[in-house]
């Protein structure tokens, strides 16, 4: 099951299963999720192995 902390409380997103009742005994495991680096999306730029030859980079126009 996945939820989220707000204050002090644990929200659960899902529904707990019918065969829980009421007064019965549960076992909870707490884990933190890794947050995101970026508040947005982000991308891998990639460099063409071609434009990291120096020839290349410095060649004379003509």
């Amino acid at each position: 099951m996945k939820g989220y902390i707000q204050g002090k409380k644990v929200i659960l997103l899902d529904n707990l299963p019918n065969r829980i009742q009421e007064g019965d005994e549960v076992e909870i495991i707490i884990q933190s999720k890794a947050k995101k680096k970026y508040p947005f999306a982000t991308f891998k730029l990639g460099v063409k192995d071609e434009y990291l030859n120096r020839e290349k980079i410095y060649e004379q126009e003509n």
